[in-house]
């Protein structure tokens, strides 16, 4: 009986202490799969993935998932990489980049932060260097539609600016089924 009392003492203090979602809340749950809390009790709590319910006991999220509510981000990071020729990457090369990828975001300032970054840290043979953008959208993750569609435009803004200034073999090899970034392999 003592164990009983442990654990709903301690959903109690999850659910109310820490209170990390609502019902109607969109969330991560364990990894990639986005819910819609749809029911929350002191033991347990029912996600909604695209009509497949789930139930799912308090004291299990607690201790082995990670849980990211993405109704109360107000922003979220993306990523796209691409592969260009490594000579061509200079610190000149990047400016250009940077230049033609700061007018784009200027364009749609409710979507995107104007902050942004471009990293070239990983070699890729042969002689290729994987370039990676990373911004900011100024709106929830839980629009998860919304946020794709501006991926894919900053994407595309990317390789035009990275041909623009000479890269004549940039390509995205991957979109993964995990949101946030389009990964080359």
């Amino acid at each position: 009986f003592g164990g009983a009392v442990k654990v709903a003492f301690e959903n109690f203090l999850f659910l109310f202490g820490g209170h990390p979602f609502d019902v109607g809340d969109k969330i991560f749950l364990g990894g990639t799969r986005m819910y819609e809390v749809k029911r929350v009790a002191l033991q347990t709590m029912e996600l909604d993935h695209f009509g497949e319910l789930r139930v799912v006991q308090n004291s299990t999220v607690r201790a082995t998932e990670p849980l990211v509510n993405l109704s109360r981000s107000k922003m979220h990071w993306v990523t796209c990489d691409y592969l260009v020729d490594a000579r061509l990457v200079t610190e000149e090369f990047l400016e250009k980049v940077k230049a033609d990828l700061a007018l784009f975001l200027k364009k749609d300032p409710e979507t995107y932060q104007q902050e942004f970054r471009i990293d070239s840290y990983e070699f890729v043979p042969p002689e290729k260097i994987k370039l990676t953008l990373m911004l900011t959208m100024r709106f929830s993750f839980e629009h998860l539609n919304r946020s794709r569609i501006a991926q894919s435009k900053a994407g595309i803004a990317f390789a035009q600016a990275l041909h623009k200034h000479g890269a004549k073999y940039s390509t995205v090899i991957d979109f993964p089924e995990h949101v946030g970034s389009m990964m080359v392999k």
